[in-house]
């Protein structure tokens, strides 16, 4: 009796998400715990090569998805932080301007999907205290995140641009709302955005060491010092701006050390860790 009850349960809560639905919106709302399982596969992935070839074809699958069923939000924020990692991870370092590109991307996804709240469309381009006002109204914890993360990845590489620069405040307001509804998020990501804002760049620039260091410290102690990327932002932010040598190759020397599989669901990410601290050290006489 009790499992016809649970069987009853489950068909009443399919019929109850897929009333309305097209039907091409109801495969696609049916195929995302596939999605969702793909997802995990790739974070949990000790070869990044593997991972590198694998996350367009996903990608690209799931702007697919998307076209059959355009408000579907969670495909959007997983669209956002696909092309915001795979840009991080692995087109970066070789070709900033792809980069660039595929950041813009990621943030267009995490827009269209905060779109739903009153008053947020457009929200980069709103006058100040409408952007203000319009943060406050979300709590959509990973579309903004995720947004954010692509904004910020965008930025840093391009600080020549006057429109970028223009954009600093709107994104460090961005990431405190961010901490603020959740800090632990994604790894405690709020933190580690905030401690990459505030020691990437000079004062004049809104850099604040003193902000950037609590921050970097932050993340490490909610993370139990097992996600690793944490000490290479620190190292390529915070150390290199205050010219200081040691902290920075004990950070690296730290990710370097430790196990890619001390934390199995963010493998990939710990993997991505070592080769860009592995990239640093051999550039530590340029940088200091």
């Amino acid at each position: 009796m009790r499992t016809l009850l649970k069987k009853a349960v489950l068909v009443l809560s399919v019929l109850a998400l897929l009333e309305g639905c097209s039907a091409q919106q109801m495969a696609v709302r049916l195929a995302y715990p596939l999605v969702d399982g793909q997802y995990r596969s790739v974070n949990e992935e000790s070869d990044p090569d593997l991972a590198r070839q694998a996350i367009p074809a996903n990608l690209k699958m799931m702007e697919g998805m998307l076209k059959s069923d355009e408000n579907n939000a969670a495909l959007m924020d997983r669209l956002a932080e696909g092309f915001c990692g795979y840009a991080f991870g692995f087109v970066e370092d070789d070709d900033p301007r792809r980069a660039s590109a595929l950041y813009s991307r990621g943030r267009d996804y995490a827009l269209r999907s905060l779109a739903a709240y009153p008053g947020v469309a457009g929200l980069p381009d709103l006058e100040r205290e409408e952007y203000k006002t319009a943060l406050q109204k979300i709590d959509s914890v990973p579309s903004l995140f995720w947004l954010a993360q692509c904004w910020a990845g965008w930025l840093n590489l391009n600080l020549d641009k006057p429109e970028a620069l223009a954009q600093v405040s709107k994104l460090e307001a961005a990431i405190q709302r961010v901490a603020e509804l959740d800090e632990t998020y994604h790894y405690a990501g709020p933190h580690l955005l905030l401690g990459s804002f505030y020691g990437g760049r000079t004062r004049l620039l809104g850099g604040d060491p003193e902000k950037a260091r609590f921050h970097f410290e932050r993340n490490l102690e909610l993370n139990h010092n097992k996600f690793l990327l944490a000490y290479v932002l620190y190292a390529r932010t915070y150390a290199v701006q205050a010219q200081d040598r040691d902290l920075f190759e004990r950070l690296l020397r730290k990710a370097l050390e430790t196990p890619s599989g001390v934390l199995p669901e963010q493998r990939l990410a710990n993997e991505t860790a070592k080769i860009k601290a592995n990239k640093l050290m051999g550039m530590v006489d340029e940088l200091f």
